[in-house]
């Protein structure tokens, strides 16, 4: 074997396995951050220039516009409150009081990073869409069929996906320790 197609295959073999590599490390999205609140986790790093370059890139890869965390905080969830992961058939519920930021949402995106598809044309819920009862406690059901009352955010049969809670102008108090923040519980009823 002449000595330039080895050259050649070192190259292409190297440039594939970096590729290969920087594919599978950015592929966590945004959801790889270094603080964990539950199923929920975030960084605080997001949207800014003090970011470490693979969360910068798996930010870019996730298609997250980040802004900073005094501004905005984004956290996901891939999982339910028992670790396991989310799944279309399955019906949850999505709970908690109010968060401790001027106004936050909750939406639901598929495996890829796309807003889940439904006829129903419902992605998100808001703390300004969702009812509060007595105790200042919300509920949002999460399954592919509407629920007879209440908030609901669909999902698809047979698709699995995930969620990302965005907290707009979050509290002092929450920036102080998001670790121990109140956020929303999500709880599996069922499949």
């Amino acid at each position: 074997m002449k000595s330039w197609h080895r050259y050649a295959i070192t190259l292409v073999g190297g440039l594939a396995v970096g590729l290969g590599a920087a594919w599978a490390l950015t592929g966590n999205g945004f959801g790889g951050g270094g603080i964990h609140n539950g199923p929920w986790s975030t960084s605080l790093g997001y949207g800014t220039k003090a970011t470490d370059m693979l969360t910068r890139a798996r930010v870019a890869r996730g298609g997250l516009l980040a802004l900073p965390a005094k501004e905005t905080v984004y956290w996901s969830a891939k999982s339910d409150a028992a670790g396991a992961p989310f799944d279309g058939d399955c019906r949850y519920s999505l709970s908690g009081q109010a968060l401790d930021a001027r106004w936050w949402s909750v939406t639901v995106y598929d495996e890829a990073g796309y807003l889940v598809a439904n006829d129903a044309n419902i992605w998100s819920v808001n703390g300004a869409n969702v009812t509060t009862d007595e105790a200042g406690e919300w509920r949002v059901t999460i399954a592919p069929d509407r629920p007879a009352d209440g908030a609901w955010l669909p999902g698809t049969r047979g698709q699995r996906f995930h969620l990302t809670l965005r907290m707009y102008n979050p509290g002092p108090a929450f920036r102080a320790a998001p670790a121990q923040a109140a956020l929303p519980a999500i709880v599996k009823e069922g499949c």
